[in-house]
């Protein structure tokens, strides 16, 4: 039980006798019959509480919470009771989670109900545990808080961002892809499929002119070419040390509590993210998904598949890999790859690269490896280090600040054109533009049939 606001202002008449009590003695006995009133009526509304027996609560949530973004927690209050009730309510959430409320104040009307949203943002993947909902129901009379549990507990997977692929499909049914960033979602390039007539541009190859349908139509006419499917797709997921640096979320600033505080989510998360993104774009597109995941040697593969069933098995595969911390060997995840994939392939690969002379060995065997597949590697630009370099200096140390992080972005160019001398497609972006970036480039290969 605990006592309320109204209650305490009712005990305030108590200082009257107390301080009077050596020239009135006779209040000193008023007082008492005064706090015996309070305390018996103080234990009538404890007893009364309407919460006992009318109120009912119960958590909705999504088995499968989405990685770094956030997800809704709904907390759902009926009030079977013939009076109006005033709850203060604590979920038991995982403490691992970022949050902006912890307690959620409501006043429900007699037979009535009503419901309570908030959100919460995992960082890492894996099994976490809701505990009970706690609650705190205030009397009839409004001097007792009579405090409850609601027992609730209940398992969540935090899997690879989900909701994207969601907004993804929505999108795509409504046609308006170009709000996430992504560009036409139907290309046409050079494939062997015809998919349509059309007018000459002077841009176009000449050897496209159909001379049957320019004849028909007095003017020239060129054939355009669906971009051909069935083609192999491969994930290289690089799970080594340097994968598991923490990198700022792209909304940094979550209130817990009034405080402004920035929390990171790992490299190898926002690849798995962006993995996840590119695969279900790719089996839309009726190719071929496959993925490798190495570390100091190859502890996951998954062959090229088409289909909604080879997504769900990389979810699978992807929900719990893990951060190895050694260093990565490329050498046996190309030769192991080789092996297995002989079909000329897209190989996507996600890694860090530290400095030149490591840029220097993946670029050896990506440069073997490229001629026979498109290898396009990805790596994660560090926002705050764009940020320092930008900022206006206005101190000696951020001076020296800005000194280093312009020294470590010519490092990473440096490091990024010994790929591309070499063939390599490299793409370095923010963690917020990683995923649209990876599949725009998809896309564009797919348009050009490069892949």
């Amino acid at each position: 039980m605990h006592l309320s606001k109204r209650l305490l202002y009712f005990l305030i008449p108590l200082a009257i006798p107390i301080i009077l009590v050596t020239t009135v003695p006779t209040l000193l006995y008023i007082g008492c019959l005064y706090l015996l009133f309070l305390l018996c009526v103080s234990v009538v509304d404890y007893v009364k509480n309407p919460f006992v027996k009318g109120i009912e609560i119960y958590r909705e949530v999504n088995s499968k919470f989405s990685l770094g973004v956030e997800n809704s927690v709904v907390l759902n209050i009926i009030n079977r009771t013939q009076h109006r009730v005033k709850l203060t309510i604590k979920d038991d959430f995982p403490d691992e989670f970022i949050y902006k409320n912890v307690i959620h104040h409501c006043s429900v009307n007699s037979s009535d109900s009503t419901q309570l949203t908030y959100h919460l943002t995992p960082l890492r993947r894996g099994i976490y545990e809701f505990g009970d909902i706690h609650v705190r129901c205030l009397g009839k009379l409004g001097l007792v808080v009579r405090q409850f549990k609601v027992i609730a507990s209940t398992k969540v997977k935090v899997y690879p961002n989900l909701q994207a692929i969601r907004e993804y499909e929505l999108l795509i049914k409504r046609g308006m892809l170009q709000q996430i960033g992504l560009k036409s979602s139907r290309l046409f390039g050079e494939g062997t499929e015809m998919e349509r007539l059309r007018d000459y541009t002077p841009d176009d190859d000449y050897r496209r002119i159909d001379w049957k349908a320019t004849a028909r139509h007095r003017k020239p006419i060129v054939r355009e070419y669906e971009t051909e499917r069935s083609q192999d797709v491969i994930i290289m997921l690089d799970t080594g040390r340097l994968m598991a640096t923490p990198v700022r979320l792209s909304k940094p600033d979550v209130l817990v509590d009034g405080d402004s505080l920035k929390h990171f989510m790992m490299k190898l998360d926002y690849a798995i993210n962006t993995t996840l993104m590119t695969a279900y774009v790719s089996t839309l597109r009726g190719d071929k998904v496959g993925l490798l995941a190495f570390a100091d040697n190859v502890h996951q593969y998954l062959s090229p598949k088409p289909g909604k069933k080879q997504f769900l098995t990389m979810l699978e595969s992807t929900y719990a890999l893990p951060v190895i911390p050694v260093e990565p060997d490329f050498e046996s995840a190309f030769t192991y790859l080789s092996t297995k994939q002989r079909k000329r392939a897209l190989i996507i690969l996600f890694t860090d690269i530290l400095d030149k002379d490591s840029a220097e060995g993946i670029a050896k065997y990506v440069a073997q490896f490229s001629k026979h597949h498109l290898v396009v590697c990805v790596t994660l630009a560090d926002s705050g280090i764009i940020e320092l370099s930008e900022k206006k200096a206005t101190d000696s140390k951020s001076v020296y600040q800005k000194a280093i992080a312009e020294r470590l972005l010519q490092e990473k160019y440096v490091i990024l054109e010994v790929l591309r001398r070499q063939g390599v497609i490299a793409i370095d972006v923010p963690a917020h533009q990683l995923t649209m970036a990876v599949i725009n480039k998809y896309l564009e290969l797919k348009a050009k049939s490069m892949i």
